[in-house]
């Protein structure tokens, strides 16, 4: 037997997350599925600790929200748990530093505490079926098949796995422009002047340089530092390189977990220099290391429309909108650095990119949305992927009271919904 829900939402990172909640409250029966042990997607996974794409571009005085709906509610949220600091200029952007275990536990409790929402931890969807009028799970959730039965559903899976396993079209760029993955860990014994201002250039510099003298191990001397949850502790970013014996393979669990474990390797060498090193570092420690590797960029479906890095540059906007994109093209094709470039405006992201082209009942949100490889470089941020997962989940939540598909649903139904919650 079926069990039966009006939508599905596959992943359960900030897409997932905005998806399932605004399908929720507006009274259908919605279930979330996630393959891991926690939510929050690459943040609660893989310790990103930073929400990008939340905020207008920076000018003078403080902060503006891009949306005033759920990416809005949820960083408030964050704020009020003690789980976020205060917003953050970064030359011509604004983002809003957080803390990744404090995130997941708010996610947690936001989903918990909503009605209509149901969530499944440790499970992945194995099998995908669609017809007219019904989209059919099988889901092995630990150890156990499960059967689900859902009007539409969402995949806000990063992979655009749910796609791929229903036969849609998905695109993706060959191993070598894909880009490179990141390692993140939480520190412990970190001198607080080391988190402040220049002084994590410098200390990235030093490290970059310690690589080129072969003091550190090749691939591990490109890092970035951030202020930690309590005084005393960072998160220590290293950009991983892609393998370079054999294309990059990010949907091959053995190659990441390679690339996890020469990480891991590399990041407690960059520590003992450290402790080696500088003045301060003596007690440096991890306290805290990833689930899995932070992957940027897999696959993405194929849309009824699809943006394009010309799209993101000249901040286009469209008729069809229901959410918008404001942070820049930033492109990790080198684990060295990141190339940006930086729109004009604002830029629509339209419905028709967040709906399937072969199927009428899948949509989708996050970083596997119908978009170019250039512009996914904008779009692919947390705080864009919250309001496409809210842009999502209302639209799927019409389309399934309405018994249609997601294109029948009008744009300006969805933006209204959308300055109402």
């Amino acid at each position: 037997m079926a069990e039966a829900f009006d939508v599905a939402v596959v992943g359960g990172g900030g897409a997932g997350i905005a998806a399932a909640v605004s399908a929720a409250r507006l009274g259908v029966r919605t279930l979330l599925l996630e393959r891991s042990d926690v939510l929050g997607g690459n943040a609660g996974n893989a310790l990103v600790h930073t929400i990008c794409g939340l905020y207008l571009p920076a000018s003078d005085g403080d902060a503006v929200y891009a949306h005033e709906g759920f990416p809005r509610e949820f960083s408030e949220l964050l704020v009020a748990a003690g789980g976020a600091a205060e917003a953050e200029k970064a030359g011509r952007v604004w983002v809003l530093p957080t803390y990744p275990h404090v995130l997941a536990q708010t996610a947690r409790d936001l989903c918990d505490r909503t009605d209509n929402l149901t969530v499944w931890m440790g499970c992945e969807v194995v099998e995908a079926e669609v017809d007219s009028s019904v989209v059919r799970l099988r889901v092995a959730r630990r150890a156990e098949a499960h059967f689900v039965r859902a009007a539409v559903c969402v995949d806000a899976s990063g992979d655009a796995s749910l796609a791929a396993l229903a036969g849609a079209a998905w695109n993706s760029v060959d191993g070598d422009r894909l880009q490179n993955p990141s390692f993140i860990v939480r520190l412990r014994g970190v001198p607080s002047s080391a988190t402040d201002g220049f002084a994590r250039m410098r200390l990235s510099t030093a490290v970059a340089r310690a690589e080129r003298l072969q003091v550190l191990p090749p691939g591990a001397g490109s890092i970035l530092v951030r202020p930690g949850p309590t005084v005393g502790e960072a998160y220590l970013t290293l950009n991983v390189p892609k393998p370079s014996e054999r294309p990059y393979s990010p949907l091959d669990e053995a190659e990441v977990e390679d690339l996890g474990a020469i990480a891991r390797d590399h990041v407690e060498a960059v520590v003992s220099f450290l402790r080696s090193s500088r003045d301060g570092f003596e007690e440096c420690e991890v306290v805290e290391w990833p689930r899995r590797i932070g992957v940027r960029e897999t696959r993405r479906i194929v849309g009824r429309s699809v943006v394009e890095a010309s799209d993101i540059l000249s901040g286009r906007r469209s008729d069809d909108e229901v959410a918008l994109s404001t942070w820049p093209i930033e492109i990790w094709d080198d684990h060295k650095g990141a190339r940006f470039e930086y729109p004009h405006a604002p830029t629509s992201v339209p419905l028709g990119a967040l709906i399937c082209r072969d199927y009428g009942r899948i949509g989708a949100a996050g970083r596997c949305l119908s978009a170019t490889h250039e512009a996914l470089g904008a779009l692919r941020v947390i705080g864009t992927s919250m309001a496409t997962g809210e842009a999502i989940g209302i639209t799927s939540a019409l389309a399934a009271k309405a018994a249609t598909d997601l294109a029948e649903i009008d744009p300006v139904d969805v933006r209204a919904l959308r300055a109402r919650s």
